[in-house]
């Protein structure tokens, strides 16, 4: 197996008309798997039902959203750790800043150290595109 990807061309950030076009690489996205999807693959490989690793699953959810509402770091040993993040408007008094600054909450997901090492080994494939594709933004 190996990630997919073409090259897009892409015109330079904040220039009018795009300036000088260079080429990136970007993944092909293919159909997302599935929650159930997912849970009928670990099915497959371990003694669980579907319905297990299902019901596990959407529990796993219903947990990380709690810590993720309580701020707290959720550590999940070689998986990896969500921790909760913020981003705010700018002020120029700490009083001035409150809730109302506050303007994204998201989670963000740090692979464990063997994780990291395992994507490290993922193989690349260039798929043929058209070179006369129009830019992108």
């Amino acid at each position: 197996m190996a990630v997919l990807y073409k090259s897009v061309p892409k015109g330079q950030p904040g220039v009018v008309g795009g300036g000088q076009i260079k080429y990136y690489a970007s993944i092909v996205r293919e159909q997302p798997v599935k929650l159930r999807r997912f849970a009928e693959d670990i099915s497959e490989m371990s003694t669980l039902t579907t319905g297990d690793v299902f019901g596990v699953l959407e529990l796993f959810m219903k947990r990380l959203n709690f810590y993720m509402e309580d701020g707290k770091i959720v550590k999940m040993g070689d998986f990896g750790s969500f921790s909760p993040s913020i981003r705010s408007n700018g002020s120029i008094s700490p009083v001035e800043i409150n809730r109302n600054s506050i303007t994204k909450y998201k989670i963000n997901f740090r692979p464990s150290p063997i994780l990291a090492e395992r994507l490290s080994k993922v193989k690349f494939e260039k798929v043929s595109n058209e070179i006369s594709q129009e830019p992108t933004e």
